[in-house]
């Protein structure tokens, strides 16, 4: 990925975070109840995939 095309795709990334974070805040949802929601939203816009070798064990 060229660095213009990752900074698009962050820019893109950026502004469905910020609007599902809007949309959940105006209906005074908790923050802690977000994370399931943005991701929905993320799976919803973008075709999404694994890095081979992430090991994500350790965030939970």
């Amino acid at each position: 990925m060229t660095e213009i095309t990752r900074a698009e795709v962050f820019d893109q990334l950026r502004r469905v975070i910020a609007w599902e974070i809007e949309a959940q805040v105006g209906v005074r949802r908790a923050v802690d109840e977000m994370p399931p929601l943005i991701a929905d939203s993320l799976l919803d816009f973008f075709d999404i995939t694994m890095k081979p070798g992430v090991d994500l064990s350790g965030l939970d």
